[in-house]
């Protein structure tokens, strides 16, 4: 089960749209529940299948966007991935419309059925064009900054490989480097601003042909937000301001003090102490073995499900050319295991990474060995992110394999960046939902709204002058903007539910590893506010969770900040 083994062969969506329609009608034929529940599992097998082999092809197509097979196998997905979602789409309805509705629930959950419910008005046969143009859209953006290359230190460098350096202790050097990686993204700024446009047009048009007044209800839709909408979002949002916000800008005066710096300056943001925090002391082979040794720590379960996927090559976490970037990770149903996908680049934020991605896979690994719905294989995102960030902090007793005496500058660093994330994430949100709001707006008047969000939420960058941040243009590099529109506020949502877990291991480590492997267990099957109930997590819309969370991460720094401190060599 080697992953470069895997035969990938590309599915029939005829074929499989002609069966799934025969299983389909049989369905609803049945005289009882039982050849139902059958049925179901058939046309599950015949979709997890399909499943699997497009995710072959997404993963070696995104390993390598000069492979000219996979990349027209992406073409053949961003055409008939539609198609998969129609079929989808009445699977569900037949659900919904069963005679049997109630042993269906009864033997499934009733999360099966909500998300059915919510999700059959994301599709229909009107706008199977306009969703292949929007992936079309979705791939050529991530390819462009893929191949995106520009000359540094002698080399021709991708955004991935200029990371490393934006991070360097140099400060000449990481001002060089943030430089070029701006002049790259201005080489190609108009024609992301394009892709951009052209992308909010094609969602706005998708929506409005399903019936809904903009896309912001048609996004939370492909979301699957169940329990919660705008308003809690809204609020949410609120508190970010009025409970984080603050501590970022005191921390980011700490940083600069820390740093001895007159002024923190945008190239500056990276680098947390003067000693050397940020530069790991090996290569992805040295990381994936003392991560082997820390997962083995943490839990007999966790380690074996590292090995395996070492062991399978279901993994591939090098930054190389032609690769694209970021970091995912995603699940094969037929071979029943995770694959993450990382460009790991020798910055102390690798490990924040691996552990992240880890999180998504072991949750994956922990739920699905006995599950065949493929609606829970993962819980809904910003559920299934509190299992990856959780994932990050749990970690924290055994990173002194990594850092040696550098590991509780790591901690700080690690928690700083926890804080500096959520105003940049309600930025992005709030960004979108006005973009959204606002469709036949201008590039120029999109940046403007940029520029006036992020001095709400991040005042310090009031004074970058760079001139493709000052025409508000940061937001281009953000992929979620482009591939998961309103995504991205779901890690913030995740961070506060993560953040608990991280109170609870300050007292009692068993208890919160308790809490985290309940989550992990119940996979998909819950919606997220019931998945918090269940699993003892305070809602993120209720200010009882930024508060108790809040006055702990005080209480850490305040404990922490001398030593921190000592190590300021």
């Amino acid at each position: 089960m080697i992953f470069d083994e895997l035969i990938y062969k590309r599915p029939d969506m005829v074929e499989f749209e002609e069966r799934v329609s025969h299983l389909l009608e049989r369905f609803d034929r049945a005289e009882s529940f039982h050849e139902q529940f059958k049925l179901i599992d058939k046309i599950n097998a015949i979709r997890n299948h399909v499943l699997t082999m497009l995710t072959i092809a997404e993963v070696r197509g995104l390993l390598n966007s000069s492979d000219i097979k996979y990349q027209e196998e992406q073409q053949f997905i961003n055409k008939r991935w539609p198609v998969y979602e129609k079929v989808t789409a009445s699977y569900y309805e037949h659900l919904i419309n069963s005679s049997f509705k109630g042993q269906i629930i009864q033997k499934y959950g009733k999360q099966l059925l909500a998300l059915a419910e919510l999700n059959i008005n994301t599709i229909s046969s009107e706008v199977i064009a306009d969703l292949a143009l929007e992936n079309n859209l979705i791939s050529e953006y991530t390819k462009l900054l893929a191949n995106a290359k520009i000359e540094f230190k002698g080399e021709e460098r991708n955004l991935s490989h200029l990371d490393k350096f934006v991070a360097s202790q140099d400060r000449a050097i990481r001002k060089e480097a943030t430089e070029k990686k701006y002049e790259l993204m201005e080489q190609h700024e108009d024609r992301i601003d394009e892709i951009y446009n052209s992308l909010v047009q094609v969602r706005t048009d998708i929506a409005k042909k399903l019936g809904y007044h903009s896309f912001v209800e048609l996004g939370y839709a492909r979301l699957s937000r169940i329990d919660y909408n705008q308003h809690d979002i809204a609020k949410f949002r609120e508190m970010i301001l009025k409970y984080i916000v603050p501590i970022s800008d005191e921390l980011r005066e700490k940083q600069r003090i820390r740093l001895g710096l007159d002024t923190l300056e945008y190239y500056d943001e990276e680098v947390r102490f003067k000693s050397v925090d940020t530069i790991l002391r090996g290569d992805i082979n040295w990381i994936t073995e003392k991560f082997k040794t820390i997962f083995q720590q943490l839990s007999k379960q966790c380690g074996e499900v590292f090995t395996t996927m070492m062991n399978n090559k279901m993994m591939d976490l090098s930054v190389k050319e032609n690769k694209a970037r970021g970091a995912y990770s995603t699940y094969l149903c037929d071979e029943k295991t995770p694959y993450i996908f990382a460009n790991l680049n020798g910055s102390r934020k690798d490990v924040k990474v691996l552990a992240h991605e880890f999180g998504h896979a072991f949750q994956m690994a922990v739920s699905n060995q006995k599950n065949n719905i493929q609606e829970y294989i993962l819980p809904t995102k910003e559920a299934c992110e509190i299992s990856s960030i959780a994932m990050e902090f749990l970690i924290w007793p055994y990173v002194e394999e990594i850092f040696r005496d550098e590991a509780q500058n790591y901690k700080y660093s690690h928690l700083e960046d926890a804080i500096y994330a959520m105003p940049y994430r309600a930025s992005i949100d709030e960004f979108q939902h006005f973009i959204y709001e606002n469709p036949n707006i201008s590039s120029i008047e999109r940046k403007e709204k940029w520029i006036e969000i992020t001095q709400k939420y991040m005042p310090y960058k009031s004074s970058y002058n760079h001139p493709y941040l000052a025409r508000g243009s940061m937001w281009q590099q953000q992929i979620h903007l482009f591939k998961f529109p309103f995504y991205y506020i779901d890690y913030a949502i995740a961070q506060i539910c993560a953040l608990q877990i991280w109170t609870k291991a300050q007292t009692n480590k068993e208890a919160a590893w308790s809490m985290y492997m309940d989550l992990c267990e119940q996979g998909g099957q819950l919606s997220f506010l019931d998945l918090l109930g269940h699993s003892n997590i305070s809602s993120p819309f209720e200010n009882a969770a930024f508060e108790n969370m809040v006055d702990e991460i005080k209480t850490w720094f305040v404990k922490y900040e001398q030593l921190a401190g000592v190590k300021q060599k």
